[in-house]
């Protein structure tokens, strides 16, 4: 069809409505008035509670990139804070290690212990971070597991308020780093760039671990200000006790980490570690070291649906998903 063809009917087919003869609009209208019209809303998918919990631990965690598997600290953290006022700093570094402490993550005793997680304040976080991936052997050691520095300026973008890296590492069942060579005679190792490790025989759990290295964390001053140092610490505490890829993600049940996120309800931002935080972080502290990502998941699920608190939060956000039911019009 010609262009001129094709916007003359277009043309026509706006007009159509105006061309009903003026009987039929008679007939219609009479029609009309002995009908009960409906409207239909139509709104968000309905969600369990089941489903909203599944929601938010998969929001909340991301697998090792080098095993697929669950990282999580395994050696003592030391934290170490700066950007704030010394006393701020050692307030928020407290803050983090009782925060530890209550999910059962290990924490070290020793006062001059060497920090391997690391929260940083910047007025001006991209600054910071473009400064640390223009250096190479800076970023090695500060952006996780990272492959070159092309990757290291990709994974540098700041877009959360509060954001972190994470480097880890491989053990084996035995808690042993790899080996050039295949650790055991007659066992098939698992081997990863070039080391290899004692392994099992099974898709549920071969016995190879992801663990922590060092967490890098950054915090935005700017968007943090005027919140309780707290809160901010308990922030930094969900996003560095665990691996996470979401870190502007509105989470559906209520989360500190939903605090800074301006487009989440208000309804959904505590000013501290919530009921579902703290639940999900014990559930990662008491699952199965080594098994599959999925069967992780299910555990700390279980583990979350043991408090009748977080039962409540997600019956609550499952509600929320309900879709308005259709009502007649008059």
């Amino acid at each position: 069809m010609k262009s001129g063809q094709a916007a003359a009917a277009l043309f026509a087919c706006l007009l159509f409505p105006l061309a009903v003869s003026a009987q039929d609009k008679t007939a219609e209208n009479k029609t009309a008035e002995n009908k009960t019209e409906s409207v239909t809303v139509t709104g968000q998918t309905p969600q369990t509670r089941d489903e909203v919990m599944r929601g938010f631990v998969r929001s909340t965690v991301a697998p090792s990139v080098s095993t697929g598997k669950l990282a999580r600290w395994d050696d003592p953290i030391c934290p170490l804070i700066i950007g704030l006022k010394p006393e701020e700093n050692l307030a928020v570094r407290e803050r983090m290690k009782k925060d530890a402490e209550a999910v059962t993550a290990p924490v070290s005793a020793d006062p001059s212990c060497k920090p391997n997680l690391v929260v940083a304040f910047a007025l001006h976080p991209q600054d910071l971070m473009t400064k640390i991936a223009e250096r190479w052997t800076l970023a090695r050691g500060v952006l996780g597991d990272i492959d070159g520095p092309i990757h290291a300026r990709k994974v540098s973008k700041i877009f959360a308020p509060i954001q972190a890296w994470y480097s880890t590492a491989i053990r084996d069942l035995h808690g042993l780093s790899g080996t050039p060579d295949s650790p055991l005679e007659g066992v098939d190792p698992f081997c990863k760039m070039a080391q290899c490790y004692t392994s099992e025989g099974s898709t549920l759990n071969n016995g190879i671990k992801s663990v922590f290295v060092s967490v890098f964390a950054v915090v935005d001053l700017g968007k943090a200000d005027g919140n309780n140092m707290g809160a901010i610490a308990d922030y930094a505490a969900m996003l560095t006790l665990s691996q996470t890829s979401e870190f502007a993600t509105c989470r559906q049940m209520p989360s500190v980490t939903n605090l800074l996120l301006p487009d989440c309800d208000a309804a959904l931002k505590t000013a501290r570690l919530s009921d579902a935080d703290l639940a999900f972080l014990r559930g990662v502290y008491k699952a199965k070291s080594g098994d599959n990502f999925n069967l992780v998941m299910g555990d700390i699920q279980r583990e979350m649906e043991r408090s009748s608190a977080v039962q409540a939060l997600a019956a609550a956000a499952a509600e929320r998903t309900m879709s308005p039911v259709s009502s007649p019009a008059k």
